[in-house]
């Protein structure tokens, strides 16, 4: 995730009379597209912008999902962008992209992992509807979610 600011993650430090804001349910927002029989992935956050993509695919031949990730400069949403396009992969067995940017201006270390929390079980959610669709359809999941 992206941080900005000088403060070490998870510090706690405030200013006195400085309120922290509470955590809200549902920060994380996943939209689903079809391209062909691949599937690109949007996950949002706060201030929406891209920080990284990530890539997950079968290789010819191979039992295994590969991936590869590329993030912006002082971006942090890279390691998150990659697993969610393996599950991805691995669960719909097509070629997954994420591109993901999750601003929360200057999270605590337990917001991050909150917030990573979240969109792992979004992301869940979203490839368990995702299949479900393109089984109703009797298509390959060529359906925008």
């Amino acid at each position: 995730m992206e941080r900005k600011g000088t403060r070490r993650m998870g510090s706690g430090r405030r200013k006195a009379g400085q309120r922290k804001q509470p955590l809200h349910p549902e920060k994380v927002n996943i939209r689903g597209y079809a391209m062909g029989r691949d599937v690109v992935f949007l996950v949002t956050g706060g201030e929406a912008h891209v920080g990284a993509a990530a890539t997950a695919y079968w290789p010819e031949g191979e039992d295994g999902v590969r991936s590869g990730v590329m993030s912006l400069p002082g971006h942090r949403e890279d390691d998150l962008a990659a697993e969610l396009a393996m599950m991805a992969a691995q669960a719909l067995r097509r070629t997954a992209v994420v591109v993901a940017g999750i601003h929360l201006h200057r999270p605590s270390a337990q917001e991050i992992e909150e917030i990573v929390a979240e969109a792992r079980e979004r992301m869940r959610q979203v490839l368990v509807e995702w299949e479900d669709r393109a089984k109703e359809s009797g298509a390959n999941g060529e359906t925008s979610h």
